[in-house]
């Protein structure tokens, strides 16, 4: 069907009259079951054909979209792109939609024990994430626990190419623990979000939840200073996100909202980090074999050993610049315009395990989740993270909990020492594979 949506589009918006048309349809089909303490709350199952339509009258561009029921329902969506175009100012950036649509081979985004639910299972995954905490530990408990399966299919083409097709499955499974004792309170939560269920042990999920909801019960301030600090994969990957991944994407670096523009080909980073986007990476969540608008995604270098190698690019920002898009047009929902953004982030590994850094650590804090990371100011690349769940370390040996405190600083000064360090161990969830990171020095805004 989707296809046959693209198809259609591309044939009104031309013969509207409108001098480029792209049509992007989603089919997204999924089951959704979520518990609670009181046990399985509900069962929901849906479909859904979503479409966007980006039309351009010259350099006059612009994005609409709707729901649709059946493939004539793209006509009016692309007539109402065509007369809104008209009526909107020029853009002078504007150049082009992209000329050349392709795919790139990928492998382990489809799932068949997804595509072809046993529901009864995923019930049964639910109810284990449930009950196993308070197994393992009885001053724990799950307050919530969820499992969403999906099916989705995604067409694109325009007025220079043929649709492109892609089908995957996904992946999400979340569990949120309490801890309670004597008075205090603890909570952890642990997720697993990938197109396939290869790396999924509800299980481990369970434990690693409950552990570190049971071990940072009584959790307090440290005092304002400086600390050694060390970042597990989740919350290492909440600093990229939130800083370093919007200073790469090149519709900031255009706009001056990012530090790093001009400085490629600079050392940015320590020449410990080597950061590469690569959307072909097998069995992560944003593994496609073409982004938002149907260019071919491929693997690039961001950082090689700390020194910046270039952006991430769409079709609209690559031509400013008279280069090809990278592979990055990414949209927060089908209506939405495409701009650049990730595909998958990889950090290479170094050596050791989380204990081989923890190990050395002479005053410092092993942080396992924060939040408040979009208060970070991506422009300046000043970080603001409150830690929910941390352990004060005192030469290698845990001392106690933490919470309360504020990881502060601007990341690129504390990411360039050559002391910064990257476990060999890493951790694959969502768009990222990602080591611990040790970072010889940061300021804990604390008591």
């Amino acid at each position: 069907m989707i296809e046959d949506v693209v198809e259609r589009g591309v044939k009104i918006g031309a013969r509207l009259g409108a001098s480029e048309v792209e049509v992007y349809a989603t089919r997204r089909r999924g089951i959704d079951i979520i518990g609670t303490r009181r046990g399985i709350e509900r069962i929901t199952s849906g479909e859904r054909v979503d479409v966007g339509v980006r039309v351009a009258a010259g350099k006059r561009v612009t994005v609409q979209g709707g729901m649709l029921s059946r493939v004539e329902d793209v006509d009016s969506v692309v007539e109402a792109a065509v007369k809104i175009a008209r009526t909107l100012p020029e853009d002078p950036q504007w150049i082009s939609l992209p000329k050349e649509i392709g795919r790139t081979r990928v492998e382990e985004t489809v799932d068949r024990r997804i595509g072809e639910p046993d529901v009864e299972y995923f019930v049964e995954v639910v109810r284990l994430l449930l009950k196993r905490p308070s197994e393992m530990d009885k001053r724990a408990f799950t307050s919530s626990a969820s499992v969403q399966l999906a099916t989705v299919e995604r067409a694109i083409g325009n007025s220079y190419g043929e649709a492109q097709v892609e089908e995957s499955t996904s992946f999400g499974s979340f569990v949120s623990v309490k801890a309670v004792e004597a008075g205090e309170e603890s909570g952890y939560y642990d997720f697993y979000l990938a197109p396939t269920l290869a790396r999924f042990d509800p299980e481990t999920m369970a434990r690693k939840a409950t552990e570190i909801a049971v071990k940072t019960l009584g959790a307090k301030r440290v005092p304002t200073g400086a600390y050694e600090v060390i970042l597990v994969p989740r919350v290492f990957s909440g600093v990229l996100a939130s800083l370093i991944v919007p200073a790469v994407c090149a519709d900031s670096v255009q706009k001056g909202r990012s530090p790093l523009g001009g400085r490629v080909d600079s050392q940015v980073l320590s020449e410990n980090l080597t950061v590469i986007d690569d959307g072909t990476y097998p069995g992560l969540a944003g593994t496609r074999s073409f982004d938002d608008e149907g260019v071919s995604t491929k693997r690039k270098e961001v950082f090689d050993r700390g020194v910046l190698k270039g952006f991430l690019y769409d079709t609209y920002t690559a031509l400013i610049e008279g280069r090809s898009s990278t592979g990055n047009a990414f949209r927060r929902s089908p209506y939405s315009t495409p701009t650049p953004w990730i595909s998958n982030l990889l950090v290479n590994p170094g050596k050791g395990s989380l204990d081989d850094l923890t190990r050395d650590v002479r005053r410092g804090v092993v942080v396992y989740a924060t939040i408040g990371e979009w208060l970070s100011n991506p422009v300046s690349g000043l970080l603001n993270a409150t830690v929910t769940n941390g352990i004060y370390l005192e030469n290698g040996e845990e001392k106690h909990p933490v919470k309360g405190v504020v990881l502060s600083g601007n990341v690129y000064e504390d990411l360039r020492s050559a002391e910064v360090r990257v476990s060999g161990a890493t951790e694959s969830f969502d768009r990222f594979v990602l080591p611990s990171l040790y970072i010889p020095r940061m300021i804990l805004a604390g008591e």
